[in-house]
């Protein structure tokens, strides 16, 4: 595993584990929400998104951690190992809502130095929950367009944790 992609719906995860996926196998981890958010909430253009992530994944070695859903036939593509988050939506919801009212509570600085708002908070879990049947309804489908790719999909923490615990660099799992 070179070039792992970590997908699954907004507030599944997906930051945290490729955090720790970076750490234990050494593969520089790019954090995608960095991409999309320019400071004060402005939005990316889908031109300097697309040639952030484009510099990436022509690189031998990434962790990325998003669905890049508009351009995921390039970015899905070149990575070799797809870990897809597919845990139910309670689970996220209640991942989500911790989350981002923690943001809002400490005032932590996120993506591009953005602080969370409440009305920020909101629009993301109603994203989340807006979004969640469409992945599932999609990734299967995309997936079995690249048959030849490692994936991973994983519908509960535990089943993610036994396969972060027995991954090893030489390995590769």
């Amino acid at each position: 595993m070179n070039r792992i992609l970590i997908i699954g719906t907004s507030g599944c995860g997906k930051s945290t584990l490729a955090k720790r996926v970076s750490e234990r196998l050494q593969i520089p981890f790019f954090p995608s929400d960095e991409f999309y958010w320019e400071p004060r909430w402005k939005i990316a253009t889908q031109d300097k998104v697309h040639r952030l992530v484009w510099n990436i994944v022509y690189q031998d070695t990434w962790i990325l951690d998003g669905n890049f859903d508009e351009i995921h036939d390039l970015v899905w593509r070149r990575a070799d190992c797809i870990i897809w988050l597919d845990y139910p939506l309670l689970t996220i919801f209640g991942q989500i809502l911790t989350r981002n009212f923690r943001w809002v509570l400490t005032r932590q600085k996120i993506w591009s130095g953005n602080t969370m708002t409440l009305q920020r908070a909101i629009s993301g879990i109603h994203h989340m929950v807006n979004s969640y049947s469409q992945k599932k309804k999609n990734y299967p489908f995309w997936l079995s367009e690249i048959p030849n790719i490692v994936c991973h999909r994983f519908r509960a923490r535990d089943e993610t944790e036994m396969w972060f615990e027995n991954i090893t660099k030489k390995e590769g799992n």
